[in-house]
This record gives structure tokens, sequence and C-alpha cells, in this order.
């Protein structure tokens, strides 16, 4: 699943956007009040339309004959290596928190500079750069985010496995087959890994109470169409 902030073609909008914000408020600031509205009307209907995307690709593969049900948060508080693995996304986490703590450190330094810089053409390529470096940055840095995906394991502990997939509680799933996956059987944590084969997709830690009968489920039925 691919971030929209690591889209090429978000990049794309972002550029063109900040090309008009850039204009307006540097040759043509009696129509700024006209942008705003614009920005409240067209932004949330692209993130609803992002987000109906991503929701629909979480939820999938839905339905289908349950063949087991597992509740084992236990297990992930026991795991010896749950410490290194929260570690792990943690870094992550932080790494997704670089831009806005820059975009709020600009916001306070150079956006009142740049504001009151009397030539129009001067300050329109301040705002473009202002805007978009920050633009590339959180391209940059949700790339980097992706290609550590396969190598950061997500816990799962509440999960139900049919013949059609994985349904993640509360929400999230893993469909069926698994051929972009490589599955272990992790005894000492009583879980089975789904190790990513390609970059930019997530690696799972999935915790059962009966890890051997979930490993055969997951290679007998995750890997039965591949």
């Amino acid at each position: 699943m691919e971030s929209i902030y690591a889209s090429k073609k978000t990049l794309l909008i972002s550029l063109l956007s900040t090309t008009v914000f850039a204009a307006v408020i540097s040759f043509f600031p009696q129509y700024y009040g006209y942008l705003l509205i614009a920005y409240f009307i067209i932004m949330p209907a692209i993130m609803i339309k992002y987000m109906s995307k991503q929701i629909k690709q979480m939820r999938a593969p839905s339905g289908g004959k349950v063949i087991m049900v597992e509740d084992a948060r236990e297990l992930f508080d026991k795991d010896p290596q749950g410490d290194e693995i929260m570690k792990a996304q943690m870094k992550q986490n932080m790494l997704g928190m670089i831009p806005l703590l820059v975009l709020i450190g600009l916001g306070l330094t150079l956006w009142p500079l740049i504001g009151h810089i009397p030539n129009p053409w001067i300050r329109f390529i301040a705002i473009f750069a202002y805007f978009e470096s920050y633009s590339v940055m959180n391209y940059l840095l949700s790339k980097k985010m992706m290609s550590m995906s396969k190598d950061v394991l997500k816990p799962v502990f509440q999960y139900k496995v049919t013949d059609k997939g994985i349904q993640i509680k509360p929400f999230g799933s893993i469909a069926f087959p698994l051929r972009d996956y490589e599955i272990r059987l992790v005894k000492e944590s009583s879980a089975v890994d789904l190790i990513a084969k390609r970059d930019g997709q997530q690696s799972y830690r999935i915790y059962s109470k009966d890890p051997e009968k979930l490993f055969n489920i997951l290679r007998d039925k995750g890997l039965a169409e591949a």
C-alpha cells in the first residue's frame, strides 16, 4: 500500500498547487480569500477519495469461511523480541514526524520574513522554495519509511483467518495468496512471521496460541493459489 506522501502523483499535485499559491500571494493578493475557499473545498475531496481507497484495500478480503480466530495480546507482551520490534516501529514513526516538526520550525522563523519581501518575483521564488522543499522532504522520507516496512515487523494479535485471507482487528487485512511473503514459524515467540519479499511492502509477526497450526494454515491455504 503506497503512502499518499510517497506518491509521484501527489508530488506533482503539490508542485502545481504550490505554484498557484505562490503566484496568488506574490502577484494577485486580492484573490487570496478565493484561494483559501478553493483549498478547503478541493483538499477534503482529495483526502476523502484517497482514504476511501485505502479503507477499501484494508477491508479486503471480507467474508469467506472462517478457519481460525485468535486473540493473543498476552503473547506479544511475552515475546523476547517484543522490545526490539517496538523500537523499530518507534524509529519508523519518529521518522514520519520530522517533516511536520520542520514545517512548524520554518513557519515560526522563515515564513514571517518571506511574507514581507517587497519584490514580488523574489517573494514568489521564496514561497515556492519554502513549500516545495517541505514536499520533497516529505516525499523522500515517506519513501524511506516504505522501504523500512519490509524490515520492520508489524505485530498482529487479534485477527481471524478465512479462506480469503487474514482479517486484522480493528482494521486491516492480508489477502491470499501469500506469494509476496516468506512464511516463517517462530516458536520462541509463539508467532508466524510474514516477511515481505518486495521493498515498500509491510512485514508482519502474527501471534497465536497454536503457532504450528497457524503456520500450516498459512502455508497450505495461503500458498494454494501461488
